[in-house]
Protein backbone atom coordinates (compact mmCIF):
# COMPACT_ATOMS: atom_id res chain seq x y z
CA UNK A 1 0.00 0.00 0.00
CA UNK A 2 1.10 2.90 1.09
CA UNK A 3 4.88 4.66 0.51
CA UNK A 4 8.02 3.03 0.61
CA UNK A 5 8.86 0.91 -2.71
CA UNK A 6 9.21 -2.80 -3.44
CA UNK A 7 10.53 -3.66 -6.89
CA UNK A 8 8.95 -6.55 -7.99
CA UNK A 9 11.59 -8.45 -9.08
CA UNK A 10 11.66 -11.30 -11.96
CA UNK A 11 15.27 -12.51 -12.47
CA UNK A 12 15.13 -16.41 -11.80
CA UNK A 13 12.58 -18.32 -9.90
CA UNK A 14 15.52 -18.35 -6.94
CA UNK A 15 15.05 -14.62 -6.49
CA UNK A 16 11.14 -14.54 -6.56
CA UNK A 17 10.82 -17.84 -3.82
CA UNK A 18 13.44 -16.04 -2.20
CA UNK A 19 11.12 -12.43 -1.85
CA UNK A 20 7.73 -14.33 -1.35
CA UNK A 21 9.57 -16.15 1.51
CA UNK A 22 10.63 -12.91 2.68
CA UNK A 23 7.03 -11.04 2.35
CA UNK A 24 5.32 -14.27 3.88
CA UNK A 25 7.70 -13.75 6.91
CA UNK A 26 6.55 -10.20 6.80
CA UNK A 27 2.81 -10.83 6.73
CA UNK A 28 2.58 -13.22 9.80
CA UNK A 29 3.68 -10.48 12.37
CA UNK A 30 1.11 -10.19 15.13
CA UNK A 31 -1.21 -7.14 14.23
CA UNK A 32 -3.76 -7.94 16.57
CA UNK A 33 -3.44 -5.07 19.92
CA UNK A 34 -3.82 -6.34 23.42
CA UNK A 35 -6.78 -4.23 23.98
CA UNK A 36 -5.35 -2.04 25.77
CA UNK A 37 -3.18 1.16 24.16
CA UNK A 38 0.26 -0.38 23.52
CA UNK A 39 -0.78 -0.64 19.71
CA UNK A 40 1.82 -3.79 19.94
CA UNK A 41 0.85 -4.99 16.16
CA UNK A 42 4.96 -5.04 15.51
CA UNK A 43 6.18 -6.33 12.46
CA UNK A 44 8.60 -9.53 12.51
CA UNK A 45 11.93 -8.53 14.08
CA UNK A 46 13.76 -10.57 12.15
CA UNK A 47 12.69 -9.91 8.51
CA UNK A 48 10.62 -6.78 8.89
CA UNK A 49 13.56 -4.81 11.18
CA UNK A 50 14.22 -1.23 10.67
CA UNK A 51 10.72 -0.25 8.75
CA UNK A 52 10.81 3.79 8.18
CA UNK A 53 7.80 5.38 7.88
CA UNK A 54 6.95 9.00 7.74
CA UNK A 55 3.91 10.47 8.73
CA UNK A 56 2.42 14.25 7.94
CA UNK A 57 -0.45 16.19 9.43
CA UNK A 58 -1.54 20.06 9.77
CA UNK A 59 -2.22 19.84 13.90
CA UNK A 60 -0.76 23.42 14.21
CA UNK A 61 -2.24 23.79 17.62
CA UNK A 62 -1.33 22.42 21.06
CA UNK A 63 -2.42 19.21 19.62
CA UNK A 64 0.52 19.10 17.56
CA UNK A 65 3.23 18.49 20.25
CA UNK A 66 1.02 15.95 22.32
CA UNK A 67 0.91 14.38 18.59
CA UNK A 68 4.69 14.45 18.50
CA UNK A 69 4.69 13.04 22.10
CA UNK A 70 2.79 10.32 20.75
CA UNK A 71 4.78 9.51 18.06
CA UNK A 72 8.04 9.56 20.19
CA UNK A 73 6.41 7.62 22.27
CA UNK A 74 5.85 5.05 19.70
CA UNK A 75 9.39 4.62 18.13
CA UNK A 76 10.62 4.16 22.02
CA UNK A 77 8.11 0.92 22.55
CA UNK A 78 8.66 -0.48 18.71
CA UNK A 79 12.05 -1.08 18.20
CA UNK A 80 11.94 -2.55 14.64
CA UNK A 81 9.77 0.58 13.62
CA UNK A 82 11.05 4.69 13.47
CA UNK A 83 8.22 7.23 12.32
CA UNK A 84 9.24 10.43 11.60
CA UNK A 85 6.39 13.22 11.81
CA UNK A 86 5.90 16.28 10.02
CA UNK A 87 3.49 19.26 10.93
CA UNK A 88 2.75 21.05 7.63
CA UNK A 89 0.34 24.20 8.09
CA UNK A 90 -3.36 23.92 7.26
CA UNK A 91 -3.13 26.57 4.67
CA UNK A 92 -0.50 25.17 2.71
CA UNK A 93 -1.32 20.90 3.33
CA UNK A 94 -3.30 20.17 0.72
CA UNK A 95 -0.96 21.91 -1.65
CA UNK A 96 1.80 19.72 0.01
CA UNK A 97 0.17 16.89 -0.70
CA UNK A 98 -0.63 17.15 -4.22
CA UNK A 99 2.90 18.05 -5.06
CA UNK A 100 3.98 15.19 -3.02
CA UNK A 101 2.01 12.92 -5.43
CA UNK A 102 3.21 14.37 -8.61
CA UNK A 103 6.46 13.32 -7.33
CA UNK A 104 5.69 10.35 -6.02
CA UNK A 105 7.05 11.50 -2.37
CA UNK A 106 3.71 11.09 -0.58
CA UNK A 107 3.85 9.96 3.52
CA UNK A 108 3.08 6.98 4.72
CA UNK A 109 0.82 8.06 6.94
CA UNK A 110 -1.20 10.94 6.71
CA UNK A 111 -4.21 12.65 8.78
CA UNK A 112 -6.92 14.07 6.38
CA UNK A 113 -10.08 16.11 7.28
CA UNK A 114 -13.34 15.00 6.78
CA UNK A 115 -14.09 17.08 3.45
CA UNK A 116 -11.06 16.16 1.95
CA UNK A 117 -11.34 11.92 2.31
CA UNK A 118 -13.37 11.40 -0.92
CA UNK A 119 -12.14 14.20 -3.39
CA UNK A 120 -8.57 13.18 -2.29
CA UNK A 121 -9.51 9.58 -2.81
CA UNK A 122 -10.59 10.36 -6.51
CA UNK A 123 -7.72 12.30 -6.81
CA UNK A 124 -5.47 9.36 -6.29
CA UNK A 125 -3.49 10.90 -3.23
CA UNK A 126 -5.04 8.33 -0.68
CA UNK A 127 -5.75 4.72 -0.86
CA UNK A 128 -8.02 2.37 0.44
CA UNK A 129 -6.95 0.65 3.70
CA UNK A 130 -9.48 -2.41 3.46
CA UNK A 131 -6.61 -5.01 3.10
CA UNK A 132 -4.92 -3.50 6.99
CA UNK A 133 -8.73 -3.06 7.78
CA UNK A 134 -8.72 -7.37 9.32
CA UNK A 135 -5.40 -6.52 11.35
CA UNK A 136 -6.60 -2.88 12.79
CA UNK A 137 -9.74 -4.78 14.26
CA UNK A 138 -11.79 -1.63 14.31
CA UNK A 139 -15.88 -1.92 13.46
CA UNK A 140 -18.40 0.65 12.95
CA UNK A 141 -19.47 0.79 16.31
CA UNK A 142 -16.27 1.38 17.75
CA UNK A 143 -16.81 4.98 16.47
CA UNK A 144 -20.30 7.35 15.70
CA UNK A 145 -21.33 5.93 13.21
CA UNK A 146 -21.59 9.09 11.32
CA UNK A 147 -17.83 9.65 11.69
CA UNK A 148 -17.10 5.52 10.91
CA UNK A 149 -19.36 6.08 7.00
CA UNK A 150 -17.48 9.53 6.14
CA UNK A 151 -14.06 7.75 5.64
CA UNK A 152 -15.97 5.39 3.42
CA UNK A 153 -16.07 6.04 -0.59
CA UNK A 154 -17.15 4.36 -3.69
CA UNK A 155 -17.63 0.87 -1.25
CA UNK A 156 -14.05 0.90 -0.08
CA UNK A 157 -12.78 2.48 3.24
CA UNK A 158 -9.94 5.13 3.27
CA UNK A 159 -9.63 6.18 6.40
CA UNK A 160 -10.17 5.21 10.17
CA UNK A 161 -11.66 8.50 12.21
CA UNK A 162 -8.92 9.49 14.68
CA UNK A 163 -10.57 13.18 16.48
CA UNK A 164 -13.35 15.33 15.62
CA UNK A 165 -13.66 18.76 16.22
CA UNK A 166 -17.10 19.95 17.21
CA UNK A 167 -18.73 23.39 17.52
CA UNK A 168 -18.63 24.53 21.07
CA UNK A 169 -20.12 26.95 23.45
CA UNK A 170 -17.71 29.40 25.32
CA UNK A 171 -19.17 31.40 27.97
CA UNK A 172 -18.00 34.10 30.75
CA UNK A 173 -19.25 32.16 34.17
CA UNK A 174 -18.91 35.32 35.97
CA UNK A 175 -21.45 37.31 33.81
CA UNK A 176 -23.61 34.26 34.10
CA UNK A 177 -23.32 34.34 37.86
CA UNK A 178 -23.93 37.92 37.81
CA UNK A 179 -27.20 37.53 35.96
CA UNK A 180 -28.83 35.20 38.18
CA UNK A 181 -28.18 32.22 36.28
CA UNK A 182 -26.04 29.27 37.85
CA UNK A 183 -25.59 26.62 35.34
CA UNK A 184 -24.96 26.69 31.56
CA UNK A 185 -27.71 26.81 28.66
CA UNK A 186 -28.72 22.93 27.13
CA UNK A 187 -32.26 24.18 25.43
CA UNK A 188 -33.05 26.65 23.23
CA UNK A 189 -35.59 28.32 25.61
CA UNK A 190 -32.37 28.32 28.36
CA UNK A 191 -30.01 29.85 25.94
CA UNK A 192 -32.66 32.40 24.76
CA UNK A 193 -33.73 33.15 28.44
CA UNK A 194 -29.87 33.78 29.58
CA UNK A 195 -28.39 35.35 26.25
CA UNK A 196 -31.40 38.11 27.05
CA UNK A 197 -30.35 38.17 30.51
CA UNK A 198 -26.83 38.84 29.73
CA UNK A 199 -27.89 41.64 26.99
CA UNK A 200 -27.46 44.94 28.99
CA UNK A 201 -25.20 48.40 28.54
CA UNK A 202 -21.99 47.10 26.63
CA UNK A 203 -22.17 43.20 27.89
CA UNK A 204 -23.43 41.40 24.47
CA UNK A 205 -25.36 38.16 25.76
CA UNK A 206 -24.45 36.01 22.55
CA UNK A 207 -22.50 37.29 20.02
CA UNK A 208 -22.56 36.21 16.44
CA UNK A 209 -20.76 37.23 13.33
CA UNK A 210 -21.33 37.72 9.66
CA UNK A 211 -18.26 34.92 8.69
CA UNK A 212 -16.89 31.81 10.29
CA UNK A 213 -18.31 29.83 11.94
CA UNK A 214 -22.09 31.27 10.81
CA UNK A 215 -22.11 28.64 7.82
CA UNK A 216 -20.94 26.10 10.56
CA UNK A 217 -23.90 27.10 12.69
CA UNK A 218 -26.42 26.92 10.21
CA UNK A 219 -25.33 24.01 9.05
CA UNK A 220 -26.17 22.26 13.00
CA UNK A 221 -29.37 24.26 12.94
CA UNK A 222 -30.51 22.86 9.66
CA UNK A 223 -30.09 19.47 10.31
CA UNK A 224 -31.69 20.22 14.51
CA UNK A 225 -34.77 21.51 12.33
CA UNK A 226 -35.11 18.23 10.00
CA UNK A 227 -33.28 19.57 7.19
CA UNK A 228 -29.99 18.43 4.94
CA UNK A 229 -27.71 20.23 2.42
CA UNK A 230 -28.05 17.89 -0.36
CA UNK A 231 -30.46 15.29 -1.63
CA UNK A 232 -29.48 11.91 -0.81
CA UNK A 233 -27.32 11.24 -4.44
CA UNK A 234 -25.70 14.23 -3.77
CA UNK A 235 -26.95 16.13 -6.85
CA UNK A 236 -29.26 18.85 -5.69
CA UNK A 237 -28.65 21.56 -3.08
CA UNK A 238 -31.79 20.94 -0.10
CA UNK A 239 -30.50 23.81 2.70
CA UNK A 240 -33.24 26.19 1.16
CA UNK A 241 -35.94 24.17 2.09
CA UNK A 242 -38.08 25.11 4.93
CA UNK A 243 -35.54 24.22 7.56
CA UNK A 244 -32.76 26.20 6.50
CA UNK A 245 -35.20 28.98 6.06
CA UNK A 246 -35.78 28.58 10.00
CA UNK A 247 -32.04 27.98 10.76
CA UNK A 248 -31.50 31.56 9.21
CA UNK A 249 -33.96 33.37 10.41
CA UNK A 250 -33.34 32.01 13.87
CA UNK A 251 -29.76 33.06 13.25
CA UNK A 252 -30.86 36.62 12.37
CA UNK A 253 -33.34 36.74 15.22
CA UNK A 254 -30.38 35.78 17.84
CA UNK A 255 -27.94 38.92 15.85
CA UNK A 256 -30.52 41.58 16.35
CA UNK A 257 -31.64 40.94 20.00
CA UNK A 258 -28.40 39.93 21.98
CA UNK A 259 -25.46 41.08 19.18
CA UNK A 260 -23.54 43.49 18.13
CA UNK A 261 -24.68 43.56 14.02
CA UNK A 262 -22.07 42.77 10.83
CA UNK A 263 -19.22 41.91 12.89
CA UNK A 264 -16.27 40.78 10.82
CA UNK A 265 -14.91 36.95 11.52
CA UNK A 266 -12.85 37.05 14.72
CA UNK A 267 -15.09 40.17 16.78
CA UNK A 268 -17.09 37.45 18.45
CA UNK A 269 -13.75 35.71 19.77
CA UNK A 270 -12.07 39.62 20.90
CA UNK A 271 -15.50 41.16 21.79
CA UNK A 272 -15.76 37.51 24.49
CA UNK A 273 -12.02 38.05 25.54
CA UNK A 274 -12.95 41.41 26.38
CA UNK A 275 -15.52 40.60 29.08
CA UNK A 276 -18.31 42.35 26.45
CA UNK A 277 -20.14 38.41 25.47
CA UNK A 278 -21.67 36.14 27.49
CA UNK A 279 -21.74 33.43 25.20
CA UNK A 280 -20.06 32.73 21.64
CA UNK A 281 -20.21 29.29 19.56
CA UNK A 282 -16.94 28.13 17.94
CA UNK A 283 -14.60 26.03 17.11
CA UNK A 284 -13.33 23.40 20.01
CA UNK A 285 -9.88 25.18 19.00
CA UNK A 286 -10.57 28.16 20.67
CA UNK A 287 -10.70 26.56 24.22
CA UNK A 288 -7.12 27.59 25.19
CA UNK A 289 -7.41 31.06 23.71
CA UNK A 290 -10.89 32.18 25.52
CA UNK A 291 -10.61 29.86 28.81
CA UNK A 292 -8.79 29.57 31.80
CA UNK A 293 -5.61 31.86 32.14
CA UNK A 294 -6.16 33.08 29.18
CA UNK A 295 -8.75 35.22 30.38
CA UNK A 296 -9.71 37.77 32.91
CA UNK A 297 -12.77 35.97 33.98
CA UNK A 298 -14.12 32.49 34.65
CA UNK A 299 -14.30 31.06 30.66
CA UNK A 300 -15.65 27.63 30.74
CA UNK A 301 -16.88 25.78 27.74
CA UNK A 302 -19.21 23.05 27.29
CA UNK A 303 -21.70 21.70 24.22
CA UNK A 304 -23.84 23.95 22.16
CA UNK A 305 -27.35 24.14 23.10
CA UNK A 306 -29.67 22.07 21.12
CA UNK A 307 -31.98 24.39 19.59
CA UNK A 308 -34.18 22.68 17.10
CA UNK A 309 -35.41 19.15 18.05
CA UNK A 310 -32.98 17.10 16.38
CA UNK A 311 -29.62 16.16 18.01
CA UNK A 312 -26.93 17.40 15.50
CA UNK A 313 -23.39 19.30 16.15
CA UNK A 314 -21.52 20.50 13.33
CA UNK A 315 -17.92 19.30 13.30
CA UNK A 316 -14.44 18.55 12.01
CA UNK A 317 -12.69 15.64 11.70
CA UNK A 318 -9.34 14.09 11.16
CA UNK A 319 -8.92 10.53 9.97
CA UNK A 320 -5.30 8.89 9.34
CA UNK A 321 -5.30 7.26 5.84
CA UNK A 322 -2.44 6.13 3.86
CA UNK A 323 -1.38 8.23 0.87
CA UNK A 324 -0.78 6.30 -2.60
CA UNK A 325 2.95 5.27 -4.15
CA UNK A 326 3.28 4.31 -7.73
CA UNK A 327 5.72 1.09 -6.38
CA UNK A 328 3.33 -0.77 -3.94
CA UNK A 329 5.03 -0.98 -0.68
CA UNK A 330 5.95 -3.82 0.69
CA UNK A 331 4.15 -5.88 3.27
CA UNK A 332 6.22 -4.83 5.92
CA UNK A 333 5.61 -0.98 5.41
CA UNK A 334 2.02 -2.35 5.13
CA UNK A 335 2.15 -3.99 8.76
CA UNK A 336 3.90 -0.93 10.07
CA UNK A 337 1.34 1.29 8.78
CA UNK A 338 -1.26 -0.98 10.40
CA UNK A 339 0.95 -1.18 13.54
CA UNK A 340 1.40 2.74 13.87
CA UNK A 341 -2.61 3.62 12.96
CA UNK A 342 -3.35 1.39 15.70
CA UNK A 343 -0.92 2.82 18.17
CA UNK A 344 -2.51 6.91 17.49
CA UNK A 345 -5.84 5.49 17.88
CA UNK A 346 -5.62 3.27 20.73
CA UNK A 347 -3.81 5.94 22.11
CA UNK A 348 -6.35 8.97 21.34
CA UNK A 349 -7.04 10.04 24.66
CA UNK A 350 -3.92 11.54 25.31
CA UNK A 351 -4.94 14.40 22.74
CA UNK A 352 -8.28 14.73 25.14
CA UNK A 353 -6.36 17.32 27.09
CA UNK A 354 -5.40 19.44 23.64
CA UNK A 355 -8.67 19.91 22.14
CA UNK A 356 -9.56 17.11 19.84
CA UNK A 357 -12.25 15.09 20.98
CA UNK A 358 -10.99 10.65 20.35
CA UNK A 359 -13.75 9.52 18.12
CA UNK A 360 -12.44 6.09 19.14
CA UNK A 361 -15.61 5.17 21.97
CA UNK A 362 -12.84 3.61 23.76
CA UNK A 363 -10.66 6.42 24.39
CA UNK A 364 -14.07 8.63 24.56
CA UNK A 365 -15.45 6.91 27.59
CA UNK A 366 -12.48 6.21 29.01
CA UNK A 367 -11.61 7.87 32.55
CA UNK A 368 -9.11 9.83 31.38
CA UNK A 369 -11.25 11.80 28.93
CA UNK A 370 -13.89 11.87 30.72
CA UNK A 371 -12.74 13.61 33.58
CA UNK A 372 -12.56 16.23 31.70
CA UNK A 373 -15.39 18.46 31.88
CA UNK A 374 -15.53 19.98 28.06
CA UNK A 375 -14.95 16.27 27.04
CA UNK A 376 -17.63 15.03 29.61
CA UNK A 377 -20.13 17.36 27.79
CA UNK A 378 -19.49 17.16 24.38
CA UNK A 379 -19.25 13.45 24.21
CA UNK A 380 -22.85 13.01 23.45
CA UNK A 381 -22.85 15.69 20.93
CA UNK A 382 -20.32 13.88 18.70
CA UNK A 383 -22.45 11.01 18.39
CA UNK A 384 -24.72 12.97 15.85
CA UNK A 385 -21.50 15.06 14.17
CA UNK A 386 -22.72 16.89 11.24
CA UNK A 387 -20.33 16.38 8.41
CA UNK A 388 -20.66 17.27 3.99
CA UNK A 389 -21.28 14.11 2.05
CA UNK A 390 -18.25 11.85 1.22
CA UNK A 391 -18.06 12.94 -2.78
CA UNK A 392 -15.17 14.28 -4.44
CA UNK A 393 -14.88 18.50 -4.82
CA UNK A 394 -17.82 18.91 -1.96
CA UNK A 395 -16.02 21.64 -0.65
CA UNK A 396 -17.08 23.98 -3.52
CA UNK A 397 -20.10 23.49 -3.66
CA UNK A 398 -20.56 25.04 -0.22
CA UNK A 399 -18.93 28.06 -1.35
CA UNK A 400 -22.50 29.77 -2.64
CA UNK A 401 -23.85 28.70 0.98
CA UNK A 402 -21.06 30.36 2.87
CA UNK A 403 -21.61 33.61 0.67
CA UNK A 404 -25.78 33.67 0.83
CA UNK A 405 -25.16 32.80 5.29
CA UNK A 406 -22.72 36.20 5.20
CA UNK A 407 -25.11 37.96 3.02
CA UNK A 408 -28.01 37.67 5.14
CA UNK A 409 -26.04 38.11 8.55
CA UNK A 410 -24.50 41.20 6.99
CA UNK A 411 -26.93 42.98 5.64
CA UNK A 412 -26.70 42.99 1.73
CA UNK A 413 -29.28 40.35 1.31
CA UNK A 414 -32.41 40.50 3.16
CA UNK A 415 -34.70 38.01 1.83
CA UNK A 416 -33.72 34.87 3.31
CA UNK A 417 -35.81 32.26 0.44
CA UNK A 418 -34.70 34.27 -2.30
CA UNK A 419 -30.98 34.23 -1.41
CA UNK A 420 -30.91 30.27 -0.21
CA UNK A 421 -32.69 29.65 -3.39
CA UNK A 422 -30.09 31.18 -5.16
CA UNK A 423 -27.18 29.28 -3.43
CA UNK A 424 -28.52 26.38 -4.05
CA UNK A 425 -29.14 27.08 -7.92
CA UNK A 426 -25.41 27.62 -7.77
CA UNK A 427 -24.42 24.55 -6.15
CA UNK A 428 -26.15 22.49 -8.22
CA UNK A 429 -24.10 23.53 -11.20
CA UNK A 430 -21.25 22.92 -9.04
CA UNK A 431 -22.18 19.03 -8.36
CA UNK A 432 -22.93 18.87 -11.92
CA UNK A 433 -19.33 19.98 -12.70
CA UNK A 434 -17.57 17.89 -9.99
CA UNK A 435 -19.55 14.68 -11.70
CA UNK A 436 -18.25 15.43 -14.75
CA UNK A 437 -14.95 16.45 -13.21
CA UNK A 438 -13.57 13.36 -11.06
CA UNK A 439 -16.25 10.36 -12.71
CA UNK A 440 -17.54 7.68 -10.34
CA UNK A 441 -14.44 5.71 -9.52
CA UNK A 442 -11.15 6.56 -7.24
CA UNK A 443 -8.32 6.27 -8.52
CA UNK A 444 -6.32 3.51 -7.55
CA UNK A 445 -9.26 1.90 -5.67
Amino acid sequence: MPSQSRKILSLSALIGLLMTTVFSACSTSAITGNGGNSGNTSSNSNSCSNVQLTYWNALSGPDGPAMQQLVDQFNTSHSDIKVKMSIIALANYATKLDTAAASNTLPDVAIVNEDQIATSAFRGIIQPIDSIMPQLGYAQNDFPARAWSQDEVAGHRYGVPLFINPLTMFYNADLMRQAGINTSPTTAAQFTADAAAMTKGNVHGFQITSGFPVQQIFQQLLHQYGGSEFNAGTTKATWNSPAGVRALEWMKQAQSSYSQPKLPVDADVNSFKAGNAGIIWNGIWQDSNVTGNAVGFNGQAAAVPQIGPDPATWGGMGSLTTPYHKQASSQCVQNADATFIKYIVDNSAKLASFGDVPAYHTALYSSTVQSIPLMKSLAPAVQNPVFPPSVPGISDAFIPLGNAIGAIMSGTSTNIQQTLDASANSADQILQQDRQKYGTTPKNA
